[in-house]
């Protein structure tokens, strides 16, 4: 537990001095390096590395990715993921004795799931010039405090198994919990961050309505990507997918539950008000 405490702490920091620093090269930077190590982790246990072509181009997909998200290199995504599809291909039709569909489409799932991910998260500080970091917090926020929240609340009252054959640990109050702390956690942060920048002179608001239905989506989703990336350990027959992070195991196991928040808050911010102008 110690060992956990520490990482986590560490993490914690760097965390903070990456929000900190939004605006610099030093978040895309950030994004594309979880980007490659969750992706290399993932092409790792599945026994992927071994076809270099296939496993080169989504490593560097997933490395380029992150940096072209605003600017004009930002036009070039849609080359680059062709170009990273057509090596998969390539190894596929070079490999067809040995690369079956399931190792195909294993790529596949790995370079759509992953790179994009951890692109959405410079995305989303983009999408406003003021509140795009406050929109990041959340985003991370929702993913993280909704599985701490449920791993409190389950181990102090909870006894129903939520999916006793993937995550023995994981309870249906726990569930619930982290639901809870997740609207707890997006009210209180709203309020405060409101309060603050109105006190700036920022005119703003706070849609309570979308912020208490992306807390509880994103605490549902956040579990279906944990729940998903144990699932395939489960079949791996591992423990963590890493052990780049004592205590905690790989960044693949730290991330999972992000895999699929970021994307969805950052499609969620881009078509509502999440903060209003008042």
């Amino acid at each position: 537990m110690v060992t956990r405490l520490i990482t986590a702490a560490i993490g914690i920091a760097i965390a903070l001095i990456v929000l900190f620093l939004h605006n610099t090269i030093l978040l895309p930077i950030a994004a594309a390096i979880i980007s490659v190590m969750a992706l290399y982790e993932y092409l790792r246990v599945n026994n992927l590395l071994r076809y270099h072509l296939s496993s080169t181009s989504a490593l560097v997909y997933a490395a380029l990715l992150p940096l072209i998200q605003v600017g004009i290199a930002a036009r070039y995504r849609s080359m680059m993921m062709i170009a990273a599809i057509c090596c998969v291909l390539f190894d596929y039709v070079r490999h067809k004795k040995r690369m079956t569909d399931r190792t195909f489409f294993a790529f596949l799932t790995g370079m759509f799931l992953i790179p994009p991910a951890m692109a959405a998260a410079v995305t989303l500080n983009n999408t406003h010039e003021t509140h795009g970091v406050a929109y990041l917090v959340l985003a991370l926020g929702g993913a993280w405090i909704a599985d701490s929240g449920a791993y409190f609340i389950g181990t102090a009252f909870g006894k129903a198994k939520l999916c006793p054959a993937i995550s023995p640990k994981k309870t249906i109050v726990g569930f619930i919990g982290g639901i809870c702390a997740n609207i707890v956690f997006f009210t209180v942060f709203s309020g405060i961050y409101c309060s603050i920048m109105t006190k700036k002179g920022v005119t703003m608001g706070v849609n309570w309505f979308a912020a208490v239905l992306i807390s509880m989506v994103c605490a549902v989703l956040g579990t279906l990507g944990d729940l998903a990336a144990s699932t395939l350990k489960r079949q791996l027959g591992i423990k963590d997918y890493g052990d780049i992070m004592p205590g905690h195991g790989g960044v693949l196991d730290r991330f999972d539950s992000v895999l699929l928040v970021l994307p969805f808050f950052t499609a969620f911010v881009q078509a509502t008000n999440f903060f209003e102008l008042s």
